[in-house]
Formats: structure tokens, C-alpha cells, sequence
């Protein structure tokens, strides 16, 4: 499994996992999971994430999953599985959620995650 952080700001970083290849995963091989992880003093706030957990037939796109503490929780499909839209997608839930002051930085950071193509 590779994982690893990758800082958006003093307070944000995103945080990925791309498992070993799996048969079961029809387009990218194996199961990836990218968060946006809100940094505070003592202790890190989930706040969104990106994935491919859902192995069902038409489903092998990635949906965004929002915290359920957030007052409106969204779980939606990213519609492509082509991977430059995928992140771009995830660009503008990622600004959608922590604000348009950060988007340069947010979007060095999301150009800095790999595919989970194999």
C-alpha cells in the first residue's frame, strides 16, 4: 500500500492511500482513498474524501463522500474515469468546501496526487 500527506496550507493537507492491485477493481486495479484533512492544534478534522470503494457494475467511478457532521452531506459520483477530470472534480469540491482564497494552493496540491492506474 502506498500512502502519504500532502500539504495544502498551514491548515489543510490532503491525505492518500492507493492499496495493492485488486482483480475486483475494473478500471483503476486497485482501491484508492484521497481525504482533505483540516489541521488543528491537537488533532486533525476529517472534512471530505475521494474513492472507488464501490465495486458494483456502472458504479466504478470514484464518488466524493462529505463528513456526516457537516450540515449538508453530499455522496456523489465523479461521471468519468478519466483521471485529469476526476481530479478536477475533486478541485472544485475541495474549493466548494474550504473557499476560493486557497485555490492556487489546492490546486498544486491535488496536481501533486498520481493516478491509481497501474
Amino acid at each position: 500500500m502506498e500512502r502519504g500527506t500532502i500539504p495544502i496550507n498551514q491548515n489543510f493537507e490532503l491525505e492518500y492511500r492507493y492499496y495493492d492491485k485488486d482483480v475486483h477493481y475494473k478500471y483503476f486495479n486497485r482501491k484508492f482513498e484521497i481525504f482533505l484533512i483540516e489541521k488543528k492544534a491537537l488533532s486533525k478534522n476529517y472534512i471530505l474524501h475521494m474513492d472507488n470503494c464501490d465495486m458494483n457494475p456502472g458504479k466504478w467511478s470514484p464518488h466524493i463522500h462529505k463528513a456526516s457532521n457537516v450540515k449538508k452531506k453530499l455522496y456523489f459520483g465523479v461521471s468519468t474515469l478519466n483521471w485529469s477530470d476526476i481530479k478536477n472534480n475533486f478541485l472544485e469540491s475541495i474549493v466548494g468546501e474550504i473557499g476560493d482564497r486557497h485555490k492556487e494552493s489546492i490546486k498544486k496540491a491535488v496536481g501533486k496526487l498520481l493516478s491509481p492506474k497501474l
